[in-house]
């Protein structure tokens, strides 16, 4: 299948907005929060987006495929049940399950760098718009049975994903 999906993601620099307050809004109209980056992110390096939710929790409840907005053709996400050190990607988005420290609207960052001795995840509307973690301690985080992450979602394997994303904070 192909489609004519902007995959040159080495030159695009996605911006994070550390700016928390309210009525900052990004170009598409709505408050600079976690699934605002996600949207960005997807749109800006694939040309894809989907339809409008509540939160990062209904996200991964709800979201299980992306439009391609030149064709309106549907973009189908894998999700990852159990991650580990091999099939952990660059592009993989992160979930979090709700809970009082995130408001009860779940949490969701985008992992920009992995290799077998560090992950980096990017988040938007944290305190650290740019977390660097062990690999290995990280996914057994992930993994553990009262973990605070409710899984990772991804695009196809026939979709080519990037080496790396490049950040800006603002």
């Amino acid at each position: 299948m192909s489609t004519n999906m902007n995959i040159n993601a080495n030159s695009n620099i996605l911006i994070i907005n550390k700016d928390r307050r309210k009525n900052m809004k990004s170009n598409y109209g709505v408050p600079y929060e976690c699934v605002e980056l996600i949207r960005r992110f997807f749109n800006q390096y694939y040309g894809l987006t989907f339809p409008s939710i509540r939160d990062a929790y209904e996200m991964f409840k709800k979201i299980n495929s992306l439009i391609y907005t030149a064709n309106h053709q549907v973009i189908l996400l894998q999700t990852i049940s159990s991650p580990n050190i091999q099939n952990i990607q660059v592009g993989d988005i992160l979930f979090w399950k709700r809970n009082e420290r995130n408001w009860n609207y779940g949490h969701v960052a985008i992992i920009i760098y992995v290799d077998k001795k560090k992950i980096v995840l990017a988040q938007q509307n944290e305190t650290n718009s740019m977390e660097i973690h062990n690999t290995e301690r990280f996914i057994q985080r992930m993994n553990r049975k009262n973990s605070q992450f409710i899984g990772l979602k991804r695009l196809p394997i026939w979709i080519p994903k990037p080496e790396a994303i490049f950040v800006k904070i603002m």
